[in-house]
């Protein structure tokens, strides 16, 4: 007779359980009719389990005592995924400041750093750029976007959204369901006599249990994502320009600076090669000088008229 129990209850729960993924958009409309249809999924399996305990001569199950009927309500306005992606310029140096000033901002509305990196433009620049990435409460939202542009010069500015108060309905009510489902199969079991009956409704409950958890991971993931906003903030230096020479002076005086140097780096060339050849041609015209005064006076001593006389 509990094995008629069984099967009649795996049968309404499959119909509860496509009744509520039908009956979705149904709940979305106010909460009244979304707990009506939460006391409609909870009585459906009872009422199974009382008819084939009517058939078999015996009573109904009832639920454990202190259990609570499941409701699943509407939430409270919207539920939107926001997101925002700011990139700053700032001066050159400007970014260490700049970084810690829009963190100031993120912290001082609640939030947290998620992500952070900063590296330099390019190598051999000094022009550095990076991102930081916040969670923030949604409510400061808009206050803390404000905010971070006023810390530089805001170069682009995305703002985007994504409504789920649909899926989050959605999943409140399976969740109320399989709730419901879970709470007929433990007053079910503990009618059960033999040993593979209790196998039976083990089973059921453990998946029902899996899909209540999953559930509710999905229902706690929307309440972060939609509790807190993401805010990613790009910060980059700009390059300093030269300032403008209308009169051309200071180019000028650059061009001849320019030229100077040049001509100075092509004599220290010039002189770091030819100096081994200066010095050998100093010596030897050193050496030819000095013999040159040695045997010079010889010559023209016996060169002169009186030697030749003799």
């Amino acid at each position: 007779m509990l094995r008629q129990k069984i099967l009649v209850l795996l049968g309404s729960l499959v119909v509860v359980g496509l009744a509520a993924c039908g009956g979705a958009a149904g709940v979305a409309t106010s909460s009244a009719p979304a707990a009506n249809g939460a006391r409609a999924s909870t009585v459906a399996p009872q009422g199974a389990a009382a008819s084939a305990g009517q058939a078999s001569g015996s009573t109904s199950a009832k639920p454990p005592a202190g259990a609570s009927v499941p409701t699943t309500t509407v939430p409270e306005g919207p539920r939107v995924q926001r997101s925002a992606s700011i990139t700053l310029q700032v001066p050159n140096g400007r970014f260490d400041g700049s970084l810690d000033e829009v963190i100031a901002v993120a912290e001082e509305a609640g939030g947290y750093i998620s992500g952070q990196n900063a590296q330099a433009a390019d190598q051999g620049q000094p022009l550095r750029s990076g991102q930081v990435t916040f969670q923030v409460p949604a409510d400061r939202f808009d206050s803390v976007v404000m905010d971070i542009q006023k810390k530089g010069t805001a170069q682009n500015v995305v703002i985007s959204g994504n409504d789920v108060s649909q899926q989050y309905v959605d999943l409140q009510a399976r969740l109320g369901n399989a709730e419901a489902q879970r709470n007929a199969v433990l007053a079910l079991m503990q009618q059960s006599k033999s040993v593979s009956d209790t196998i039976q409704i083990e089973n059921q409950l453990g998946q029902i249990t899996s899909q209540i958890e999953q559930l509710k991971g999905q229902i706690d993931y929307l309440d972060h994502s939609t509790s807190y906003a993401t805010v990613a903030v790009a910060i980059r230096e700009e390059a300093v320009a030269p300032p403008h020479d209308e009169w051309g002076l200071q180019s000028a005086g650059s061009q001849a600076l320019h030229n100077f140097t040049n001509v100075v780096a092509f004599l220290i060339v010039f002189l770091s090669v030819a100096a081994p050849l200066l010095v050998a041609a100093g010596v030897v015209f050193l050496a030819v000088r000095l013999a040159w005064r040695r045997f010079a006076p010889r010559a023209s001593a016996s060169s002169s008229p009186a030697s030749l006389r003799e």
